[in-house]
């Protein structure tokens, strides 16, 4: 889903699901998604 959003340029979407998601769920792979996101997105201050 994260990448979803990204690739339809809604990087702040993508953002906000990787921030509501449990740590416990998170990995390698949503994390690179998120930074892909934010990055097409040109939300520098959303990928820190």
């Amino acid at each position: 889903m994260i990448n979803a959003f990204g690739l339809n340029g809604m990087g702040s979407q993508a953002a906000e699901l990787y921030r509501e998601m449990p740590n416990n769920l998170r990995d390698h792979v949503s994390q690179i998604c998120v930074l892909n996101a934010c990055s097409h997105a040109g939300l520098l201050h959303e990928a820190r």
